[in-house]
Order: C-alpha cells, then sequence, then structure tokens
C-alpha cells in the first residue's frame, strides 16, 4: 500500500484517534472492463473524499488504490464524514457515465501508534479487518465508536453481533450505520397560506421534475436538472409567470392530478414529462396541460445524443412559450444560458446546490467541494463559479470560516468570476449582489440585483433577495411589496422568505407584524433574535427574556457586540434601535 507523506516524528507516539478505513466496491472487476475510464472515475472519487477528511478534522494516512486510511481525533467528526459521504456517493454527486462508485466504511476508535510517519497499532488492524462486513455503500462502527457518539441526531444503530475478525483473536461487537434523512426523497412540507392573488393575468406555468423511467438513481439530478433549467430560461418572459422550483418540486403528476396541483401552485399551466436514458441518447417527453380542464395542449419527444441535452433546453423552452401565446421579441428568445458540455460537472453543480440549502456547516463544505470539482472538469462553466461564491458568503455570514472577512471577499471575487464566463446568466449578478450587500455597498448591490432581474425577471428566489438588499438601503415598504410577489410565484416558499418579509416588517417599526410572520416558519431557530427585539418593543418582557434564552441555547457564544457588524443597515438608527431592544432582552453584550 502506497504511503501519503506525513509528518514523521522523531519519536514513537500513542495517542486516541477514530480510525476510518473505506474501499470502494467490485474495484478490480471494474478496472478490468474499463480501465481508463473507471481510474479517472476514482482519481476523482479519492480527490473529493480527501478534501473532505481535512474538512471534518482528519488526515489521510494511505491511499490504495481502492482504499483509504484516514484518523481523526473526534469520533462525532468521523461518523459525520461517513455519512456525509455515503450520502453524496448514494446521491450521485460524483457523477460519472456509467456504473456510480460505492463505497465500504469502517470506523473503530483506540490508541494508535505513530512511528517514522507510519500509523500502526491493533486498532488501525481492526478498522482494516472490519470494513468487509458493511453492505455496499454502508458504514459499520465498533461499540467503541458507538459509545463515543451516543445521542447523534439523525442516526440509528444496528446491532451485527460480535464476528470474529481475520487475525484478531477477541471477537469484536460491531453495529451499522443507518442515515435517517434518507436521500433522493423528494420534501413534503405543509402548505403556507397562499398569498392573495395577483391583480394582472399573467400565464402561470409550474414545471415539475420529469420522471425518471430509466430505473437507475444517477439520473434523478437530471430530471430536476433540466426541470431546473426550463424554469430559469422560462422566468425571462416578462409576460408568463412561473413558479419556483422549491414549490413546483413538491409535486408530480403520478400522486396528483393537473387542477389538484395547479390550485394548489396557483398555476394556469402544468409542465411534465419523462426521461429515459440509454447508454449515450436520452429520450424526452413533454407534456403541457391546462390544470382547469386537465387537458394537454401541447406534447412533444425528443430524442437526443448527451452532448446535445443543452442546446435542447432553449428549444423546450421556446415551445412551451410560444403554445402560451406570449409575445417575445426574437432576440430575447435566442439568448442562451451558459451550460457546461460536461454532464459530470453539471450534476456536481446541481448536488451542490440542493446541500447549501441546508444551511449547516458541514453541507456547507461538502456543496463547495462539489461545485470546486465541476470548476476543475469544467472551468468556464459559470454557474459553478456563482454556487463557490454562496458557500463563502455563508462561511461569512455564519462565521464558520477561520478568516470569514476574507470568505467574504472570496464571494465576491467568484461572483465577479461568474460574470465574466457569462453575462447572461442572472446568477452571477446575484450573487454578486448578495456579496456586496454584507461589505455595505448598497447601491452596488440594488444594482447587481436590478441586472440579475432585467434578465430573470420572474425569479421568484432573486425577487426575494433583492427585497431584503431593499431593507438594508433603506426601502422597507417597496421590499414588503416584492415579498408579496416572491410568494406569488412561490407558494410554497422556504422560511427565509418569512424571514426576510420580517426583516422589512422590524425596519419599519411594526412589531406585531414581524412576531405573526417569524411564527408562520416551520423552523423559527434564527428568528429568535427578531423575536426578543420585537417583544420588547411591544413591553411583553417575560416573552423577550424566553426568546433571548433560546438565543442563547442555539447559540452559547452568542453576543451583540460580535452579532451587530452582521447587519448591513444603512440607517444607523435602525440598528441602533434594534441592538438596544436586544440589550433590553438580557442578551449579553
Amino acid at each position: 500500500m502506497a504511503i501519503d507523506p506525513m509528518p514523521a516524528p522523531s519519536v514513537q507516539t500513542r495517542r486516541l484517534a477514530a480510525v476510518m478505513f473505506a474501499d470502494m466496491v467490485g474495484y478490480s472487476a471494474r478496472m478490468e472492463r474499463d480501465e481508463e475510464r473507471v481510474s479517472a472515475q476514482v482519481a476523482r472519487s479519492v480527490e473529493l473524499f480527501r478534501g473532505l477528511i481535512s474538512d471534518f478534522g482528519g488526515e489521510v494516512v494511505q491511499v490504495a488504490g481502492d482504499g483509504i486510511l484516514a484518523l481523526f481525533t473526534s469520533a462525532q467528526q468521523s461518523v459525520r464524514l461517513a455519512v456525509h459521504v455515503q450520502r453524496e456517493f448514494r446521491d450521485q454527486a460524483v457523477w460519472a457515465e456509467g456504473e456510480p462508485i460505492q463505497l465500504r466504511i469502517a470506523l473503530h476508535l483506540g490508541d494508535v501508534v505513530i512511528s517514522h510517519g507510519r500509523v500502526q497499532g491493533h486498532c488501525v488492524n481492526v478498522a482494516s479487518h472490519l470494513h468487509p462486513l458493511a453492505e455496499p455503500g454502508a458504514i459499520v462502527v465498533t461499540g467503541a465508536i458507538r459509545d463515543a457518539v451516543r445521542g447523534f441526531p439523525g442516526l440509528s444503530m444496528h446491532p451485527l453481533g460480535r464476528p470474529s475478525l481475520k487475525n484478531i483473536s477477541q471477537p469484536v461487537e460491531i453495529f451499522a450505520i443507518g442515515d435517517k434523512s434518507g436521500s433522493g426523497a423528494r420534501a413534503t412540507e405543509p402548505p403556507r397560506g397562499l398569498p392573495a392573488a395577483d391583480t394582472h393575468q399573467q400565464p402561470t406555468v409550474a414545471v415539475l421534475p420529469l420522471t425518471n423511467l430509466s430505473g437507475d438513481a444517477a439520473n434523478d439530478h437530471l430530471c430536476e436538472g433540466i426541470a431546473n433549467d426550463i424554469i430559469a430560461n422560462l422566468t425571462r418572459f416578462r409576460s408568463l409567470a412561473v413558479i419556483a422550483r422549491h414549490s413546483a418540486f413538491l409535486f408530480d403528476l403520478k400522486s396528483s392530478s393537473a387542477r389538484d396541483i395547479g390550485q394548489r401552485l396557483g398555476a394556469r399551466y402544468i409542465l411534465g414529462g419523462s426521461l429515459r436514458r440509454s447508454d449515450k441518447r436520452l429520450r424526452i417527453v413533454v407534456e403541457l396541460r391546462d390544470a382547469v380542464s386537465e387537458s394537454v395542449v401541447w406534447s412533444d419527444r425528443f430524442d437526443i445524443a448527451i452532448q446535445e441535452l443543452f442546446e435542447l433546453l432553449d428549444e423546450v423552452t421556446a415551445a412551451v412559450a410560444s403554445r402560451l401565446a406570449i409575445q417575445i421579441d426574437t432576440a430575447e428568445l435566442r439568448r442562451q444560458a451558459q451550460s457546461p458540455r460536461n454532464l459530470q460537472a453539471y450534476g456536481l453543480v446541481l448536488r451542490g446546490q440542493q446541500l447549501v440549502l441546508r444551511f449547516s456547516r458541514e453541507s456547507n463544505t461538502l456543496a463547495r467541494r462539489l461545485c470546486q470539482q465541476a470548476i476543475g472538469i469544467a472551468p468556464d462553466f459559470s454557474r459553478a463559479h456563482s454556487a463557490v461564491s454562496r458557500t463563502h458568503n455563508l462561511d461569512w455570514r455564519y462565521s464558520w470560516s477561520p478568516a470569514p472577512e476574507d470568505s467574504l471577499g472570496t464571494a465576491i471575487d467568484l461572483a465577479r468570476r461568474a460574470i465574466d464566463l457569462d453575462r447572461l446568466d442572472a446568477r452571477g449578478f446575484a450573487e454578486l449582489g448578495f456579496s456586496s450587500l454584507y461589505m455595505k455597498q448598497h447601491d452596488e448591490s440594488l444594482a447587481n440585483y436590478e441586472r440579475a432581474l432585467s434578465l430573470n425577471p420572474n425569479d421568484a428566489d432573486i425577487i426575494a433577495e433583492y427585497a431584503d438588499s431593499l431593507v438594508y438601503a433603506g426601502q422597507p415598504a417597496r421590499s414588503v411589496d416584492l415579498m408579496r410577489k416572491a410568494m406569488r410565484l412561490n407558494p410554497y416558499y422556504p422560511d427565509w422568505y418569512l424571514w426576510y418579509l420580517a426583516d422589512a416588517y422590524n425596519a419599519m417599526g411594526q412589531a406585531a407584524d414581524v412576531i405573526s410572520t417569524v411564527h408562520q416558519m416551520q423552523d423559527p431557530s434564527e428568528g429568535r433574535r427578531m423575536l426578543a427585539a420585537n417583544f420588547v418593543h411591544l413591553g411583553m418582557m417575560e416573552e423577550a427574556h424566553a426568546e433571548a434564552r433560546q438565543v442563547l441555547r442555539l447559540h452559547p457564544e452568542f453576543t451583540i457586540s460580535n452579532w451587530r457588524r452582521r447587519p448591513p443597515y444603512r440607517d444607523h438608527a435602525v440598528l441602533e434601535r434594534y441592538i438596544d431592544a436586544l440589550r433590553r432582552a438580557g442578551l449579553p453584550d
């Protein structure tokens, strides 16, 4: 087994460590069948795996063609890493044509001996002999790991007994880890109260994910990705209102009728379809249905080679738009979003964008790794640069990186790079607007959002982010109007829409509306600062103190002096009013 370089201590040392051993299922047989392709796929997977191990506080000790040995100082971090890796490999994050890679992962906790750059010891031997007992795509751990991570959220442990391991004299108690979060399942949410109907008579369409008829879960992201790109292209047409993906992707025509979906989303037209992939060709069938009569307005079938996929998206968009009798300028119709010619890069970015929406340190780190890998494959893919920009912005926003200010500067640089690569893609301008806001460059932020909306005027998420930028620029009343528009386009809107709306009401001094809005959030955790401040404004001090205690329970290191650097209010009076209320609620300076 090849040994990676690592600092060699001058004397032998012993330390407690969580040992991970992972190998790839069927490596030798796959290499025999297609050595060139499998070698490239394995190299990309190992690169991703090594980077993630470092991100989770581990160090790679040895790498062989089909396996990785790593050490962690924290048993919890080793489990977190294992769960994330298996989930992402299972979800086809490491996308490539051909058979997806599956891993077996084993974890053990004990003393290891480090001497002259080599890691040895009984603990290492146990881990290396344990991994064959894992099912493909699974994780097995010893009782020592189980005891160290008791109470770990979202996991279940299934006992596998005390099997005898090769060259290990004593039986070892082992467990299989189950990830309760699942993978690939479509999210379900309780319906929001629908906003009041829009006064204008724009035709409204909801684009659903394509149904995967291939029998291969590797194509699930492709089905959603194609639908997502159709949505992005259709939002350019000012005469057409398009339901946002967050809401549209909660439904499918297998379990709900077009009429029911139309009523629940406020859409007159429903676009659905299917995808079947065989070898290097795709067959895509699309149908546009009238949600009132449930009749098929238009249908078409596309049989194409995979390399033609991205040219197809504009063709589908144009066909749908023309059937809705939209008057579209010819030049607008011919504009095309930049798309990669590499399907693997496309899949990596799609997965990264999903992970960002989990708003956790681990998911954000993994999203960045995936999108950086996409850039390595397709350096000119603008969307990948935009996605990485967002991960650095969140690092700054939540202090997830050691140097948050550097993270914000990196976010701006990446957004500008995305714009340089494609000046017709709204995402780059939106990311620059998002980053500029937190640099307190209000005019530049608004200008970039306005540029993004000139390209995609009906993109609900961009509208919502623009509305939040307006709050900090001193225009909260206009922000409320725009948030209502975003909610019409995305009736199953995520919690952060309500947070932005509450932010606008807070700047307007409408404390009761702030509290009512935050209480509509599915998870009001990040809204508790706003609740504490606005209960103070209403003189409800007992409730304010209770919310302040919840803030400290969620964020034990919270201080007003540190937090006050985050909200980029142009009007310092609004910020000081907020700060004073937090202090009166009992939060520490």
